[in-house]
């Protein structure tokens, strides 16, 4: 009769050693979006610096209106507002490409030219900031600029 009860004191030994783990907990855990996942949706800009120092938007229509697209399929869209005529915020530019980010670093295809891609490093990507910067000639002065923009999400 000893060996009954101690045959199936090990199963069930057995039993609850197999049953338990310890991942069981993991699904209080959230696990942190990835970058690709975070920059997905609209972004309006809120401010940007040229070589440290803030740079005006040229009138309210750029910083009001003007905003970047990430779509899933790695489109990327942009679109730029000014008030040329004095009677309010017009579309004057609207630029598609593609996208893609490796290592804090998000690519922007938007031409055949090799001019026409950035390579933009990310300096904080959150739910609601986006925060980048570019080395380029922002000003056609032939000089390398340091460029950064800060957006934040607007849907």
């Amino acid at each position: 009769m000893k060996k009954p009860r101690f045959i199936l004191g090990m199963i069930c030994a057995a039993t609850l050693f197999v049953s338990c783990s310890d991942d069981d907990n993991d699904n209080d855990v959230e696990e942190p979006l990835d970058q690709r996942e975070l920059i997905l949706g609209e972004w309006n800009y809120i401010s940007q610096t040229l070589n440290g120092e803030d740079i005006e938007f040229n009138d309210e229509c750029q910083k009001e209106n003007e905003y970047q697209i990430y779509t899933s399929d790695g489109v990327y869209h942009q679109t730029e507002f000014e008030n040329i005529t004095g009677n309010g915020c017009e579309q004057v530019a609207s630029t598609v490409g593609s996208w893609s980010i490796e290592d804090s670093i998000l690519n922007l295809n938007i031409g055949s030219d090799p001019e026409d891609n950035y390579a933009l490093t990310i300096l904080e990507l959150s739910e609601n900031t986006l925060k980048y910067q570019i080395m380029t000639d922002y000003d056609g002065d032939g000089v390398i600029d340091d460029y950064m923009a800060i957006l934040s999400r607007r849907n």
